[in-house]
């Protein structure tokens, strides 16, 4: 993904992880506007607390994104008013989808109709 030919992508900083396909950040809206919303990783699905791998992948996000800036395209909310996104992070000068790393290295949900194939 180039971030030069996307439009409505936001850069955002991550404020907290909540668990290892959810986060909370703060989206530079341009102009001086800023909001702040809980995010959930657009094609993966990640194990819920107390199950078995929900430490590592959030272990994973957390040391990956949390009080980074990250670029955010976001897509409808869900149910419990998350809104559905596709999150980037850069290290160096290449560019990551975080939702693809999830499942790259095995950190997501095993069966998961939510969990995207590969693209």
């Amino acid at each position: 993904m180039t971030l030069n030919n996307k439009l409505y992508i936001f850069k955002a900083k991550v404020l907290r992880v909540v668990d290892g396909d959810t986060l909370e950040m703060r989206i530079d809206l341009g102009f001086h506007t800023h909001t702040v919303r809980k995010v959930r990783l657009l094609g993966v699905d990640t194990p819920e607390r107390g199950k078995h791998g929900y430490n590592e992948a959030k272990a994973f996000t957390t040391s990956t994104v949390l009080g980074k800036d990250v670029y955010v395209q976001t897509y409808q909310a869900d149910a419990f008013g998350r809104y559905l996104a596709d999150v980037w992070y850069q290290e160096g000068d290449n560019e990551f989808r975080l939702s693809h790393e999830l499942s790259n290295r095995g950190l997501v949900k095993e069966g998961s109709k939510w969990n995207e194939e590969d693209e």
